[in-house]
């Protein structure tokens, strides 16, 4: 009598580990569109950008410090997210003091005047109350300029601060593209002289570039002016003299007038709850919440570069400046 034949070795095994596996892949996948679907519920495709608070120092719930931050390059969505935190910050109740967290190396002449009236404004809506710079490791150019906006200035003895000048970033190819054969042959409508003046791809025209000088000076001037008018009488140098371009260091800075104090956050928290009468300050932090590619990819960094182990990253904005001639108040130091 031959022997039965016996069924293939481990097929039910593997049938059920078929099943186990489908079924784990698909509970992983549903797991990981619900994640991605609450993220964009959270404000990613309304295209509203959520903002959230964080108590810095706890203390009464009457006594509130708001803090609001500034930082990196200071272009138009800079500007267009200090003001959304500001006027977040002007709805809540119980806020006696404003504290800006500033470390940026400034940026356009546009966006950096607009956050300087912003905070004028913000005190002239908000008499008597206290508006405080508290500057980090940069502060300068467009970054000091906003500082002006606030009554009183506290710098890190680090912070490099001050940078008082305006620059427009120009970049001339016309030697390469010679070389190379290709020639400058835009067309601009008659009586325009100045329509296609400072373009990469023709040599430097003297006239033109006395034209830009002249646009430079005039933004220079309102620069110091806004200075004149924020610092006054503290200034203890004639502002022409400390207005060179130079970086300062806190020590320096404070020497000059262009600060009021050297210390940290935590002194800048101390003298503004002194300043607003406030025995228990509780400081509270207004900031967006982060953006999906943050959250899936890690933050990027403040000067448009990535955290470690994220791919570099060069904002549209830092592409644009470096292309398209525009006045700057930036320090290019870094």
């Amino acid at each position: 009598m031959y022997p039965m034949p016996q069924p293939p070795p481990g097929k039910s095994h593997s049938f059920v580990r078929g099943i186990f596996v489908t079924l784990a892949t698909t509970i992983i996948g549903f797991s990981l569109m619900l994640n991605i679907y609450l993220l964009f519920l959270n404000g990613v495709m309304s295209g509203r950008t959520s903002s959230k608070s964080e108590t810095v120092v706890a203390g009464d719930p009457m006594q509130k410090i708001a803090m609001v931050r500034l930082d990196g390059i200071i272009m138009d969505s800079a500007y267009t997210k200090f003001d959304r935190l500001l006027t977040l910050v002007e709805k809540e109740k119980n806020i006696k003091a404003l504290i800006v967290e500033i470390d940026s190396p400034g940026g356009s002449v546009t966006a950096s005047d607009m956050i300087y009236d912003r905070l004028v404004r913000f005190r002239k809506a908000h008499p008597g109350m206290p508006v405080v710079s508290a500057m980090g490791s940069l502060a300068a150019s467009g970054g000091y300029y906003s500082a002006c906006g606030t009554d009183y200035i506290v710098a890190q003895r680090t912070t490099m601060t001050g940078n008082i000048g305006v620059l427009m970033p120009r970049y001339n190819i016309s030697g390469l593209v010679q070389k190379l054969g290709v020639a400058e042959n835009t067309v601009t409508s008659t009586g325009s002289r100045y329509k296609n003046a400072g373009s990469m791809f023709k040599p430097d025209d003297p006239v033109e570039t006395k034209y830009f000088q002249e646009l430079i000076d005039q933004a220079f001037v309102q620069f110091k002016q806004v200075v004149q008018e924020g610092r006054g009488e503290r200034l203890k140098q004639p502002l022409d003299e400390i207005a060179n371009g130079k970086i300062y260091m806190a020590g320096d800075a404070l020497k000059l007038g262009l600060i009021d104090q050297v210390g940290f956050l935590d002194d800048a928290i101390a003298y503004t709850a002194k300043t607003a009468g406030l025995s228990k300050p509780m400081a509270v932090r207004y900031e967006d919440n982060p953006s999906l590619s943050q959250l899936l990819f890690g933050a990027e960094s403040k000067f448009g570069g990535s955290s470690p182990g994220v791919t570099l990253h060069v904002s549209p904005e830092v592409i644009d400046e470096m292309t398209t001639p525009r006045l700057m108040y930036l320090w290019r130091g870094q």
